[in-house]
């Protein structure tokens, strides 16, 4: 009961979030969502060069689930919603092997220790050896898994969406220790992938807005922060999830909260360093001197790194559904609902680029390797991209 309840939850928030005011239009009223913002003219000073682009399989197939690829060595491994598994040269683009799992994907792409492990809609995890796929053995869980695993020192972390952490054995899957946070009554759809810190900690952000720092040994709680506070009568108003990318640069840790703050923390004690109002579940990058953000409105921000002063802020793709930025030399990068790959400086925010790479969209935040950007389009297309 615990996990229909659960998934009832957060696919009622994944209809929210994504289609806004759709749910007026079903019962006969009117549309009364932002429309994204119109794309104006700029003068471009960065060029977007495809290097090679792959169809493999449906992608999300249209439920906005983090199903970020994996970059292990010289390939690149995805899988979208219904199961299909492919490893490609991320030079080329070509194939390696592919296989199908035939069944429906709820998170992954993990790995280490020479596997890879997706999660289902049944609450299975599924490990697979990184070199053929095949499966090595599976493991069913309290809920399903919506974020992409890690692994440390033989022990497999999975976040669950009911609220739970589980350290696994690598090699069986055996359970060494589990962490139950809970969820309030109403959460995001998704999960924050958890975080290693180090060689001891494991960090992770929960719906509630709270940040915990684990032993990845044993999975005590070391400290406990809350990023921010729920404000608000109602559930929705409520609605402090971290479902965005955290970051550990040195001993800061960078998190970001929907409807909430971005707050920089001391990741050996958990004391909050600077705190900004700010809301956000698409998650953050971070460089030597700056943060930045996509927050939920799709505008893009940059603060400082060590105060939390913004430094600009651009709107003019705002409500675009913008995916979370990465860092490109000195320009910033992200993917839109359209298409677009759009390219940002780093000095001013200024629109320096864009490209339109394929009609199907983009939800994940794009990878960088060396001086190449991989993104994953929301229908299955995964692209290798050079900007210069």
């Amino acid at each position: 009961m615990k996990r229909i309840f659960t998934f009832v939850t957060i696919l009622l928030m994944s209809l929210l979030l994504t289609a806004c005011g759709w749910t007026e239009s079903i019962f006969g009223g009117d549309d009364n969502s932002i429309p994204p913002t119109e794309l104006e003219d700029i003068t471009e000073s960065a060029k977007i060069h495809s290097v090679w682009s792959k169809d493999i399989g449906v992608g999300l197939d249209d439920a906005f689930v983090d199903l970020q690829p994996a970059i292990i060595g010289s390939d690149i491994i995805g899988v979208d919603r219904e199961g299909q598994v492919t490893s490609l040269s991320l030079e080329t683009g070509d194939i390696n092997w592919q296989i199908e799992l035939e069944m429906t994907i709820t998170g992954g792409v993990g790995s280490g220790n020479g596997i890879i492990i997706v999660g289902n809609s049944r609450g299975e995890i599924i490990v697979l050896d990184v070199n053929n796929g095949t499966l090595l053995w599976k493991k069913e869980l309290s809920s399903v898994m919506l974020s992409v695993p890690l692994i440390k020192d033989g022990i497999l972390v999975v976040r669950t969406g009911d609220g739970r952490i589980f350290g696994l054995n690598t090699e069986n899957g055996a359970q060494i220790w589990v962490y139950d946070r809970g969820v309030p009554v109403l959460t995001l759809r998704g999960n924050s992938s958890p975080l290693m810190g180090g060689r001891e900690l494991v960090f992770s952000g929960f719906d509630s807005g709270k940040v915990v720092a684990l032993g990845v040994q044993h999975g005590r709680v070391l400290w406990e922060a809350n990023a921010t506070l729920a404000k608000g009568r109602s559930d929705l108003e409520r609605l402090v999830d971290i479902d965005g990318t955290m970051l550990l640069v040195g001993r800061v840790l960078y998190v970001v909260t929907y409807q909430g703050n971005i707050v920089a923390l001391d990741a050996l004690e958990g004391k909050i360093l600077w705190s900004k109002e700010m809301s956000s579940y698409a998650g953050l990058s971070v460089d030597k001197g700056s943060v930045y953000i996509t927050d939920s409105d799709s505008n893009i921000w940059s603060l400082d790194r060590i105060s939390g002063k913004m430094l600009w802020k651009q709107d003019k793709l705002a409500y675009r559904k913008l995916t979370a930025p990465v860092i490109v030399g000195n320009m910033v990068v992200m993917g839109d609902y359209e298409g677009y790959i759009h390219i940002i400086s780093q000095l001013d925010g200024s629109l320096i680029g864009r490209n339109k790479i394929n009609s199907d969209g983009f939800h994940i935040q794009p990878q960088v390797d060396a001086d190449t950007v991989y993104i994953y389009g929301n229908g299955g297309t995964l692209s290798a991209l050079k900007i210069q």
